[in-house]
């Protein structure tokens, strides 16, 4: 499985494994709509740009974003089409409305990580829930 949950008080951690930067930014989103258990309402799509000082922090941006969605229009996005060009992303993602519960209170940067491995890369980032 290219992403994994690990389990804290108050916390919960996930670790990303995927082939490019990219990749990572996708399996976030995937385990995202996992937590969120999905949306069975309207299909809808939105249109994000973002842009961070360094790919750690990216990802922090990107699931925040992806929270935020969740959060304040009932969206969980669970297909994106990504252009990440060095620390800024564009990306369509694509989902349905619903009522996802409202699981996640913060994307922290206590312990974030984002770096290559192997041939592949890596990512940790813990969410406040």
């Amino acid at each position: 499985m290219p992403y994994r949950w690990v389990d804290h008080t108050a916390e919960l951690e996930l670790h990303i494994e995927a082939a490019s930067p990219t990749l990572v930014l996708q399996e976030g989103l995937s385990a995202l709509a996992e937590l969120y258990d999905g949306a069975t309402g309207e299909p809808e799509t939105h249109e994000l740009a973002l842009e961070a000082r360094d790919l750690p922090a990216l990802l922090a941006e990107w699931l925040e974003e992806l929270v935020f969605l969740a959060e304040t229009r009932g969206f969980v996005a669970d297909q994106a089409g990504i252009v990440l060009c060095n620390t800024s992303v564009r990306a369509t993602v694509r989902g349905k409305r619903g009522e996802p519960r409202p699981l996640v209170k913060a994307v922290t940067y206590h312990g974030l990580m984002f770096d290559r491995l192997d041939g592949g890369w890596q990512a940790r980032v813990v969410l406040d829930v």
